[in-house]
């Protein structure tokens, strides 16, 4: 068996939270990161043959399809994440009692729905806390995902969100804690009092970043085919994991699939989608040849194996 190990993430976000991340008016949102995006992902893991998890927000579910859609994604062997219930981006500065619902209640509709449980967490924009982490492990959750250790990512973001406020415009992301920058790379437990230390609590797997470059579909694209195959492979061999971390709409485009003009502010969605799978398809059928790529959930399960019972917190 491969000693090194790697899984697969695809957060399915809905295009309605790419307009309030670039401040603009939702109502030609659409459903197309669940009606196409999803869809082309299925397809691809299938043609690689990996499984993978799909951090859904459970709100999605209201949309036509959709909880069809989740149920669908179960029964072809990928495991359901919770993404929260509304996909709050400010989760670590709202009240107490709204955090805990949107992540008590993001587990349980998700389970509901997908009829199968529902044990990782992946935080809205990457942004965690010791309260959130707290909530993550009393409603049920055994492993976090939401660790984005990045320093151009958070660099770039705080450039957009200051750019987007000289232009009038307001973002409803939100910048997380810096100390982010200073977490672990590989898979560790998190200290009880900073999700971004080692210690005792829950088990968290960071997106994989190497050299500066984030193992993410954004990134992806960006780089290219060449650029995307270095990466990962310097990842392979300098990490004991690798998470790589996609969206939905990663596998949609804004002329292949007619979406509306003003989402041109996000650059990646100009891109062929064509281009987008090829690159895509090889970095993952590296990462497959190279690693023993598993389910998240599967992960965590070994690793609470061969730890011991993990402390509450």
């Amino acid at each position: 068996m491969r000693t090194q190990t790697a899984s697969v993430g695809v957060d399915v976000d809905s295009l309605r939270y790419y307009y309030r991340i670039h401040g603009l008016d939702e109502s030609n949102a659409t459903n197309a990161a669940w009606r196409v995006g999803v869809p082309r992902f299925v397809q691809l893991f299938a043609a690689v043959g990996i499984k993978a998890t799909f951090y859904c927000i459970a709100e999605d579910l209201d949309l036509p399809g959709n909880a069809e859609r989740l149920r669908a994604l179960v029964e072809a062997g990928h495991e359901i994440g919770n993404h929260t219930w509304h996909h709050p981006y400010a989760l670590t500065r709202i009240p107490a009692s709204e955090r805990r619902a949107e992540i008590a209640m993001g587990r349980r509709l998700l389970e509901a729905a997908a009829e199968a449980p529902v044990v990782g967490f992946r935080a809205p924009g990457y942004n965690t806390s010791a309260a959130v982490m707290a909530d993550v492990v009393a409603s049920g959750h055994t492993y976090d995902s939401s660790v984005f250790p990045c320093a151009p990512y958070y660099a770039a973001k705080a450039g957009v969100m200051g750019w987007m406020r000289l232009r009038g415009r307001q973002s409803r992301s939100v910048l997380g804690d810096p100390t982010v920058l200073t977490a672990p790379r590989d898979p560790y437990r998190a200290a009880v009092d900073d999700p971004h230390r080692r210690g005792d609590g829950l088990d968290v797997f960071p997106v994989s970043v190497v050299g500066g470059v984030p193992l993410i579909g954004t990134a992806f694209t960006a780089l290219g085919l060449t650029g995307s195959v270095l990466a990962l492979r310097a990842a392979l061999a300098t990490r004991k994991h690798v998470t790589l971390e996609f969206h939905a709409v990663d596998l949609i485009g804004l002329r292949d699939d007619g979406l509306d003009p003003a989402l041109a502010v996000q650059p990646d969605l100009k891109t062929p989608v064509a281009s987008k799978r090829r690159t895509f398809a090889r970095v993952l059928s590296i990462l497959r040849d190279r690693a023993r790529v598993e389910r998240m959930d599967v992960l965590a399960a070994e690793r609470a194996g061969r730890g011991g019972r993990r402390r509450r917190v």
